[in-house]
């Protein structure tokens, strides 16, 4: 489709200019919207998040290639800015690879980011990962190059093996997935702000885009936003945000109206979004148009009593503004 063939053009450009571009985890398409419409410039599919939303689940590779790709489908339609997918392992070898990136690329990704794990995956912050070969990673990431159509959709290489090769191994692997043809390059699992400056330091040699998940940035690394620029990334991923923040804000909502027995005007101390808000949100409007140019006057005369749609006052039940 035209959008995503733009989409992915710019965020192309973007990314090859050495311009930061942070994106905020979702795992869901309206969480996707909310990150959009707070303005970032991208958004990332989080597989962690994927799982805990869908299955309740922690990241250990329990959800299949055709549900994450569901998930990705959804979220690209929902926006209008790059996304950028977690495609886990890429579901098994090369073969599988090629079947995957297809898919992610026809669900409207601007970028995936593969793995180096063996199946099944574990979170990268997680004991007991076990990695495949570097030989057969390779394999994996010029099959991806080979299978895309479109150029400028990008695949990232993220390499696991600090924890369980060392950080030379680490080094190693990046080097050769680079050689492969991978268009951004991940060390994994940075235990501290000094591993960071270490990755980005023996990493630029490659002359690759350099990607990094930054998941509690500040107390985990002390480092802000800004640092991470001027390290020398390209692409910051903060996948963790929305599954961790949605939880908890449900549960305090939910525990307060169970313990006091009353549903209190949330929207006023902030912790609810107006419903109208939330309306927009999800494309009420967009729907209002569609019925407005598209449907007959005879169905509008039978749903709403009038050819004229009720506009602002688009709510059965009294009040819900």
């Amino acid at each position: 489709m035209r959008k995503f063939e733009n989409i992915r053009a710019g965020f192309k450009d973007r990314i090859d200019s050495g311009e930061l571009t942070v994106a905020p985890g979702a795992f869901d398409a309206m969480t996707a919207r909310a990150i959009e419409k707070a303005g970032w410039e991208a958004v990332y599919m989080s597989g962690h998040g994927v799982s805990a939303g869908m299955l309740a689940y922690t990241d250990v590779g329990l959800l299949s290639m055709t549900e994450m790709v569901q998930s990705a489908h959804n979220m690209a339609q929902a926006i209008s800015v790059p996304l950028i997918a977690d495609m886990d392992t890429g579901y098994g070898n090369a073969v599988n690879v090629t079947r995957a990136i297809r898919e992610f690329e026809q669900a409207g990704v601007a970028a995936v980011q593969m793995e180096d794990q063996a199946m099944p995956k574990k979170c990268g912050f997680m004991k007991g990962k076990a990695l495949v070969s570097k030989d057969e990673m390779v394999g994996k990431i010029r099959a991806a190059v080979a299978a895309r159509e479109d150029p400028n959709f990008l695949i990232v290489a993220r390499c696991d093996a600090r924890a369980v090769e060392g950080a030379e191994a680490m080094y190693a692997r990046l080097e050769a997935y680079a050689e492969a043809g991978a268009d951004l390059l991940y060390a994994e699992a940075p235990e501290d702000a000094l591993d960071i400056r270490t990755d980005a330091a023996t990493l630029a040699a490659t002359g690759k885009p350099l990607y990094l998940i930054g998941n509690w940035l500040g107390p985990r690394y002390g480092l802000t936003v800004q640092d991470v620029a001027d390290i020398g990334f390209s692409l910051l991923i903060l996948p963790e945000l929305s599954f961790t923040i949605v939880p908890q804000a449900v549960y305090q909502a939910a525990k307060q109206i169970r313990d006091t027995g009353i549903y209190q005007d949330m929207v006023k101390d902030g912790r609810q979004m107006a419903w109208d808000d939330v309306q927009d949100l999800i494309r009420l409007p967009e729907v209002s148009r569609l019925e407005e140019t598209f449907l007959a006057d005879d169905v509008k005369q039978q749903r709403w009593g009038s050819t004229q749609l009720p506009g602002e006052d688009n709510y059965y039940i009294p009040n819900m503004r």
